[in-house]
């Protein structure tokens, strides 16, 4: 799944119509496939909620693995790996949906499903087309191929692959 010839952009996977992918269970990734330095120049300092309601900063660090040929922004699972997809994305919302914080605090998420939208806005606070630097410079691979006991596997995929790879909008603060 992270091997660089299955990541396809999200220019690739959108067609005029319709999304270029099953509409199966499985386990998926967002990759930055757009210029690693653009990356690690964006804001990478993020205040969440901790224990208390009190705020922890966090800080996105370059923490890939060497032999990922990009850096994973975000793992998941879902029942629905296209609808899941379009979920993220909210293609039929131009613009922002989240307003940056001046201190970097975590904006209230659009949806409870929009990770990825949401953390590009976050880390790139002043970009006014969130949708185009996506379409251009993430990636997007996924498996379906977890059949025996799925919904477990799935399970323990997930976090292995957050574990190993590390992305950034998985992070989340404990309470």
């Amino acid at each position: 799944m992270h091997h660089p010839e299955s990541i396809r952009s999200v220019q690739q996977l959108v067609g005029e119509h319709a999304i270029d992918l099953p509409a199966d269970p499985g386990i998926y990734a967002f990759w930055w496939i757009g210029e690693r330095d653009q990356l690690l120049a964006a804001n990478r300092r993020i205040v969440l909620k901790g224990p208390n309601e009190q705020p922890v900063e966090v800080e996105y660090r370059d923490w890939w693995p060497e032999e990922l040929a990009y850096p994973c922004l975000y793992v998941g699972k879902s029942t629905n790996i296209r609808k899941r997809f379009s979920l993220h994305l909210k293609r039929g919302s131009p613009g922002r949906l989240h307003a940056a914080h001046p201190e970097h605090h975590k904006a209230k998420p659009n949806t409870t499903s929009c990770q990825l939208r949401w953390g590009i806005e976050h880390i790139f606070p002043n970009e006014a087309n969130p949708l185009a630097l996506i379409s251009t410079s993430v990636g997007f691979s996924y498996r379906t191929d977890l059949v025996d006991n799925a919904i477990a596997e799935r399970f323990f995929e997930e976090d292995r692959l957050v574990g190993t790879w590390r992305p950034w909008f998985n992070i989340d603060s404990e309470r």
